[in-house]
């Protein structure tokens, strides 16, 4: 099926009719899932960033393009805008590419497609991404900085807030390249932008796993079961409970003399107590101090991982 989002109005970097290089996009969920993934973090973590930009992996055979994968980028201001600065872009002191407004770190782009590379051999970088409604000035300047690094790359603009009913209908994502010049038209080409359509393919592996992570929230079939688990151990611990607090309440009373023993109630209630573990016992403490070995070391295999993580991430 194929997809394409409607436009809010003129957009003097966007052209909706023009020459294209014909292309056919293929997307895939993940990326669609990253880009979500990545603005909804910078939402809540950094939100005064000024732009979010990322990579997007896939393959070109001919004039087909499937969008597969993607990964975030950083930046960093220019001389002329030094202000213009994401938290992330600490991390990456490379080499950058310095057209416009925002700088892209190249070095960090090189590293982060070897990496990928290694776990994903057949994937290259076919483009970037970003997030907006329409394609501005920044995005043709970003644009010529990926053009210098990968041939004719495209342009993916996921858009975090629609506004019509239309576009609340479909999905806020819009594919790009480069406008061609026509002959006797190359004014009207240079710096725009026009519109591809796309067709959304998904795998069998991902059908699964797209249909796992829409299952996976409030009031999923897991929740329930998990709930009705739970209520069933609560109520069945609050009655051992108050079972407990009758014996309690019965031997309370047998040794203020307020209450007749009954010894064969006693029997059983020393029965009862006789039949329970000790705390005390070595074997008790060993499981205990094992399982809380086992704990700790798994919470320290998971920090050793998010260090190495963060140290890959900055060349080291």
């Amino acid at each position: 099926m194929a997809e394409s989002s409607g436009s809010r109005g003129h957009n003097s970097y966007a052209i909706t009719s023009g020459a294209t290089s014909g292309l056919k996009i293929n997307l895939h969920p993940l990326p669609i899932l990253n880009i979500s993934d990545h603005q909804t973090r910078a939402r809540l973590t950094t939100p005064d960033a000024p732009k979010l930009i990322g990579a997007l992996l896939g393959t070109q055979t001919n004039r087909e393009v499937s969008i597969v994968n993607s990964f975030e980028l950083i930046y960093g201001g220019t001389a002329n805008d030094g202000d213009v600065e994401m938290v992330e872009s600490s991390a990456g002191a490379g080499s950058t590419s310095t057209w416009g407004k925002f700088s892209l770190n190249s070095e960090f782009l090189e590293t982060r497609k070897d990496q990928f590379k290694q776990v994903f051999p057949a994937l290259d970088i076919i483009g970037w991404y970003s997030v907006g409604s329409e394609p501005n000035a920044d995005d043709v300047a970003l644009h010529q900085q990926f053009t210098s690094l990968i041939d004719t790359p495209v342009f993916l603009l996921f858009d975090p807030t629609p506004s019509s009913a239309q576009e609340i209908a479909e999905l806020p994502i819009k594919v790009y390249e480069a406008a061609l010049a026509e002959l006797g038209k190359e004014s009207e080409a240079e710096g725009k932008f026009v519109e591809l359509e796309f067709e959304i393919e998904t795998g069998e592996a991902e059908r699964i796993a797209v249909d796992g992570v829409s299952r996976g929230g409030i009031g999923s079939g897991g929740d329930e079961n998990a709930i009705g688990s739970l209520t069933t151990q609560r109520n069945a611990i609050r009655m051992l409970y108050e079972r407990v607090l009758v014996l309690l309440r019965y031997i309370t009373a047998v040794m203020d003399k307020t209450s007749k023993p009954d010894h064969t109630v006693l029997r059983q209630i020393a029965s009862l107590v006789a039949t329970l573990p000790t705390i005390d016992a070595p074997e008790f403490k060993d499981e205990l101090s094992t399982e809380y070995t086992d704990v700790q070391l798994t919470n320290y295999l998971s920090s050793l991982t998010k260090q190495l993580n963060a140290l890959s991430d900055v060349g080291l």
